[in-house]
């Protein structure tokens, strides 16, 4: 477990979207989630494919894609705890997210997500900072993601208008989470690094050691 991940941490986030009221009954699944993919000796690379499946699962749901409880991100090979304990969070976010209308709870979608997100990548406490590699690598899995969303409906016509709509919302809401998490994270860890290593090129040189 986390050391000192608690409901109370979550207010100093300034996530996106929906008030810090409406927060409140996804926190312990956020902290849960968090939990589930940063505790334990995995790569880091086996830590990123524990949030593309957790994330996939959340989406697919959303979505209604029948295909949301199938393996993803490697998950064939996850722990079986693991593998278990994951399933069970996207579940209770999942049943947080009615998307009989997908508009009406878009904010929600990008608040949980971008919520585990952001504290994987180093705001919940006792987590390190992401290195660039490492987000590099967690966009990477949402574009994924991104790019497996589609509309799959076999019903009437009504129901296929309604999973087209669902898709087209859930593309929005990950294509906005990886552009907030890079605008207001990744952002700022890059101009620590020109601050610390300054730019590429200057006055048509490449600046190099002296």
């Amino acid at each position: 477990m986390l050391k000192n991940l608690t409901l109370s941490n979550l207010e100093r986030y300034q996530l996106p979207y929906i008030k810090q009221n409406d927060r409140i009954n996804f926190a312990p699944h956020i902290i849960e989630s968090i939990d589930a993919i940063m505790v334990g000796s995995e790569t880091q690379y086996i830590k990123g494919e524990h949030f593309g499946y957790l994330v996939n699962r959340i989406v697919k749901e959303f979505v209604r894609d029948p295909r949301s409880k199938d393996n993803s991100f490697n998950s064939v090979n996850f722990n079986v705890a693991k593998l278990a304990r994951l399933a069970n969070c996207a579940n209770k976010i999942s049943a947080l997210l009615p998307s009989t209308d997908p508009i009406a709870v878009a904010g929600d979608l990008n608040y949980v997500i971008s919520a585990i997100y952001w504290g994987i990548s180093g705001d919940a406490k006792d987590v390190l900072p992401a290195s660039y590699g490492v987000r590099s690598y967690l966009k990477g899995i949402l574009n994924k993601v991104y790019d497996t969303i589609e509309t799959l409906s076999n019903g009437s016509q009504r129901d296929a208008t309604m999973s087209f709509r669902r898709c087209l919302v859930a593309k929005g809401v990950v294509s906005d989470i990886i552009d907030e998490c890079y605008s207001v994270k990744t952002r700022v860890y890059e101009d620590e690094k020109i601050a610390e290593n300054q730019t590429i090129w200057k006055d048509g040189c490449l600046l190099l050691p002296e």
